[in-house]
């Protein structure tokens, strides 16, 4: 498990090559085994692989404009009304599990923020829902774009380890 979440990179350049239908499934049902508080599992996956949709969602951040190459972008939602104080955790972690089992696959992922607005007020949300009809009362934590890896990505490897703490500060 560590050498997958080590292989684990930011990824922003993919090879054009569609994933198959088996590797996305592998990755919903790692996201999907993630811990919930109270087992509530809020979480929704949308699997994006139409190129204007992707398209869409590349505009919706400053940052995710490698999404519109990417042969596959996921949006993870939750219901907030079924986990208002756990959705955000439960949701990250759902996240991680499936960027993880795309790595042990050969597959690279880069995770794009979007819950709530940006400075200026725009609301990445809000439009994510209207590109992929994401009912009202449904949250959008992130999105994450999966291929094929075009380059190496970045990992700066683990952090400092003098950032733990043993019994104290």
């Amino acid at each position: 498990m560590l050498d997958a979440i080590k292989q684990r990179r930011s990824v922003r350049q993919y090879k054009p090559d569609p994933v198959p239908e088996e590797a996305l499934q592998a990755i919903v049902e790692a996201a999907f085994s993630a811990p919930s508080g109270v087992n509530i599992r809020p979480w929704h996956i949308i699997v994006v692989t139409d190129r204007a949709k992707r398209e869409a969602l590349a505009q919706v951040h400053q940052y995710a404009g490698f999404c519109a190459q990417a042969p596959v972008v996921m949006a993870v939602c939750a219901n907030e009304c079924e986990s208002d104080h756990w959705w955000i955790e439960d949701c990250s972690a759902a996240t991680e599990n499936a960027m993880i089992q795309a790595a042990a696959l050969g597959l690279g992922t880069c995770w794009v923020g979007i819950r709530g607005s940006d400075e200026r007020g725009y609301d990445r949300e809000d439009t994510v829902r209207k590109v992929l009809g994401i009912p009202d009362a449904i949250r959008v934590l992130c999105l994450f774009s999966l291929g094929f890896p075009a380059g190496t990505g970045n990992n700066q490897g683990p952090g400092p380890m003098d950032h733990v703490h043993r019994e104290k500060w």
